[in-house]
């Protein structure tokens, strides 16, 4: 086997928003960093985000109210969630798991350290962006929920006070309230609810590649190459096998490789239950009508997004696994679920796209240092926000890495729960 130049201080493990968060904090503390992923900077489930710093989002997955609408949800295979039969034994253990995670206290728990995380998102974003001169790449116009009818507000309301209840401001609007704030809205739209306190990229893909173009110019080294293995050595060091048949030296190693993350944690002595939610999105390059934020929809379970490359029509989860081919039906159907909404929408020119959210069980990420030895970190497993969580993981992760104790406790999120 090759070794590939000398001894490296840090590798971190996936380009996606994650990884390269971690890259360029760690960089702008003063260490040496190699970067490594497969493809291209943000090429993965970060470039077809839907752009939104969600972080009114701190109701876990798992919970009794997804529980009870599985059996409904699951039987229509265009629905907000499907799942591919053929993937239903190799996906059981995580849905047992799952159900575990939607105890009410288990959710509670949940519900508690997503909220730690988001609640501190969008400063670290500012502290991230400020120091690299990319603050257009965030826009803070909120975002909103809309109903369709009345009886979908009065159905939500629960949810709604359990979120204030965990501090997220919510605004409840009228239908004259909201087609203010969006007059492409159609005239069926009963009301809404306006979060002021979240914010949107205009696009995704860019803020990682400009993320990785910063770490880059600073004197910071991306490799593009498969990593196949991950051996720790009899001094703490660990050994990265490349696809090409070298191999790294690293001092510290970061594994930040979103739904791939999983058979190189086991190598490294842990089986983690993640598996991936596919998500789908049709990019709307010449959508004919425009939004100023993101909106979902509370009865159709998607996004929209406004771009600088159009509008992004993005949600619904897919439970097939990595391998499955894509069902291009999930992305078209958001076109018909959108023009519902926004009666003068086109959809000239659309483009689909599938990727991979790396999910665990409790929908929390795993992030922190290893308690089998303390120079290999994770951070991998933000399902749905890994977008919004990244800055926040890069500090935390980087102060562990220093020795330095975090500003969160980070025992809920360890790879030890498991």
């Amino acid at each position: 086997m090759k070794d590939n130049n000398a001894e490296k201080e840090v590798v971190v493990i996936g380009g996606g928003i994650v990884g390269a968060a971690i890259a360029e904090q760690l960089q702008s503390r003063g260490h040496q960093v190699l970067l490594v992923d497969r493809d291209a900077p943000g090429n993965g489930c970060s470039y077809g985000n839907a752009g939104h710093f969600a972080t009114d989002v701190v109701l876990p997955l798992a919970n009794m109210q997804t529980i009870l609408s599985l059996p409904k949800m699951l039987a229509d295979p265009l629905g907000p969630l499907s799942i591919r039969w053929q993937y239903l034994p190799k996906m059981l253990p995580w849905l047992v798991r799952f159900a575990l995670a939607a105890l009410p206290g288990n959710v509670r728990r949940s519900c508690d350290n997503l909220r730690a995380l988001n609640s501190r998102s969008i400063e670290s974003y500012d502290r991230l962006l400020t120091r690299l001169g990319l603050q257009e790449l965030i826009t803070r116009k909120g975002a909103l929920t809309i109903y369709e009818s009345r009886e979908s507000a009065t159905k939500n309301w629960t949810t709604v006070e359990q979120l204030r209840g965990f501090g997220v401001e919510i605004e409840s609007l009228d239908r004259a309230d909201i087609r203010a704030l969006e007059p492409a809205l159609g005239e069926n739209i009963a009301g809404g609810l306006f979060f002021p306190k979240t914010a949107h990229t205009v696009n995704p893909f860019r803020l990682v590649q400009s993320l990785v173009s910063c770490f880059r110019s600073r004197g910071g080294d991306f490799l593009q190459q498969q990593v196949t293995g991950v051996q720790t050595l009899s001094d703490g060091a660990t050994r990265v096998t490349l696809a090409d048949g070298s191999a790294l030296r690293a001092k510290k190693v970061i594994l930040a490789a979103g739904a791939w993350s999983r058979p190189l944690a086991a190598q490294l002595g842990f089986s983690v239950p993640l598996d991936t939610e596919r998500g789908y999105h049709l990019m709307l390059p010449e959508p004919g009508c425009t939004l100023t934020r993101p909106m979902v929809s509370f009865e159709r379970s998607f996004v929209m997004t406004p771009m600088e490359e159009g509008m992004r029509l993005a949600g619904t989860v897919e439970l097939a696994g990595l391998k499955a081919p894509a069902d291009d039906r999930r992305a078209d159907i958001l076109f018909q679920h959108a023009q519902s909404i926004l009666p003068g929408l086109q959809n000239q020119r659309a483009q689909r796209w599938m990727g991979f959210r790396p999910s665990l069980p409790d929908s929390l990420p795993v992030i922190g240092t290893s308690p089998k030895n303390p120079n290999q970190l994770f951070a991998f497993g933000h399902q749905h926000l890994g977008l919004t969580q990244a800055a926040i993981t890069a500090e935390l992760l980087a102060d562990q890495l220093e020795g330095k104790r975090p500003e969160l406790d980070l025992t809920p999120f360890s790879i030890a729960r498991f």
